[in-house]
């Protein structure tokens, strides 16, 4: 196989040799999802009281949620149309015992997926955690010390967080992320930021309605 190299200027370009080079940005929802590079993405800031009311999220657009549990909160995402990425990242501490849930349009599910949790407990806010990505398999022992939390990729559209008091994963600065690798389906990513002992959040579950 001869190489290919891209560049912006040039666009592809075969030469002698082999493999594939590649300079400049590479653009890709994929990346940025199991990276966790929110770079050219739509960013909206949200009040409490905005998430509390409820909103569809849109893709491409990552949300500041100011959002601390007191009150529940149901999102929607948008249609699952292969690429689409949303994101929302926590900026308050949610830990007033309601549950914020991620709903998705009609018609559409999450994924089959194993997340693997962790937890870490090395101190209130600090982002030591790992980004967890879920599996296309179930997992059989939860290797991080914390739970595994599987959608059964048929019939679940939608997941629960719950503000858990005192002892959480959803302080300041934790991030859920939704990325539609297939139409019709939603992949999940979670980045726990801990409070107290950092035990996993009361429900953090999958499931159908």
């Amino acid at each position: 196989m001869p190489k290919v190299t891209y560049t912006p200027a040039k666009g592809l370009v075969q030469e002698a040799g082999s493999g594939v080079n590649i300079t400049g940005n590479i653009s890709s929802n994929y990346l940025r999802f199991i990276s966790g590079d929110w770079f050219g993405m739509t960013l909206s800031t949200l009040a409490d009281t905005a998430v509390d009311s409820g909103f569809t999220m849109a893709d491409g657009t990552i949300y500041q949620a100011a959002w601390d549990g007191g009150g529940a909160a149901a999102l929607v995402l948008p249609e699952a149309k292969a690429g689409a990425l949303t994101v929302l990242r926590l900026t308050a501490q949610a830990d007033g015992g309601a549950n914020l849930t991620v709903t998705t349009a009609s018609g559409d599910y999450y994924a089959g997926q194993s997340l693997n949790t962790d937890v870490v407990n090395l101190g209130d806010g600090l982002m030591t955690h790992n980004r967890i990505l879920g599996n296309d398999w179930t997992d059989t022992v939860a290797t991080g010390g914390g739970a595994i939390v599987t959608a059964n990729g048929t019939t679940h559209n939608r997941f629960t967080l719950a503000a858990t008091a005192t002892n959480n994963q959803s302080n300041i600065g934790a991030e859920l992320a939704f990325f539609c690798h297939e139409d019709g389906y939603w992949r999940m990513s979670w980045l726990a930021s801990e409070l107290g002992s950092g035990a996993l959040n009361g429900t953090f579950a999958f499931s159908a309605v």
